[in-house]
């Protein structure tokens, strides 16, 4: 939420544009696969609560599809979308700035400033989710599940690989491993892998979440052996 809430108060209006250059370009540094694939994952994971016909599952997904689209819209529309300008230095200023009209909006997929990895993580997304939609449709429950347990994974494992260079480092930089996310991680699976044993008895729920669980206190180990120590 504080990076939603960052991005949504970005002022990068007209009377702001001596500093919407740099705002943009800070916008355009922060990372979108985890809330590209947190969109995809809850989708997958709402997918197979419908089909057990369990509200539990599809509740709290249906707020994770929420949040993952309005963190990726805003992505896409504070981070630019007006055509730019030959000047480096004007690169993110409206042409109306010198006296000329205001171009026509840029569409998402003529944008030259995003992320190199943006429309591969878009077009991964759309055969994903139309791969889901027709397993869905002849009701195929264990097809849905692996997908939604193998995009979980990949969630669960890409913040692993910054462990291994701290561990090998011996040196862990303050805030680099949030400890209030790294604590909801840990005591989000934990409870999820309770109900997915005792209360659903399938191991595709709690099985992922085990996993998590596992991921969660690693973080949580590094952070505390080697945060704050010299290199």
């Amino acid at each position: 939420m504080p990076t939603l809430l960052s991005i949504g108060a970005a002022n990068l209006s007209p009377a702001s544009l001596d500093s919407d250059g740099k705002q943009r370009s800070s916008i355009l540094s922060l990372p979108l696969l985890p809330y590209s694939s947190m969109t995809v994952n809850a989708t997958l994971w709402t997918l197979y609560g419908l089909l057990c016909k369990n509200p539990n599952l599809v509740v709290p997904n249906i707020v994770g599809i929420g949040l993952g689209l309005f963190y990726v819209t805003l992505f896409v529309f504070k981070s630019g979308g007006l055509s730019s300008s030959s000047s480096s230095r004007n690169k993110y200023l409206p042409l109306s700035r010198s006296g000329g009209a205001l171009p026509p909006a840029q569409t998402i997929m003529s944008r030259t400033d995003l992320p190199s990895t943006f429309n591969t993580q878009l077009v991964l997304s759309f055969a994903l989710l139309t791969f889901a939609l027709n397993a869905f449709r002849q009701s195929s429950k264990t097809t849905i599940g692996l997908m939604a347990n193998f995009i979980c994974g990949i969630m669960f494992i890409s913040p692993l690989s910054s462990l291994f260079k701290i561990i090998r480092e011996k040196h862990c930089a303050r805030g680099s491993i949030p400890l209030p996310f790294t604590v909801v991680q840990g005591v989000n699976c934990f409870l999820w892998s309770v109900y997915g044993k005792l209360g659903l008895k399938d191991v595709t729920v709690w099985g992922p979440n085990v996993f998590g669980l596992g991921c969660a206190v690693a973080q949580a180990a590094v952070k505390f052996r080697y945060e704050g120590r010299k290199e």
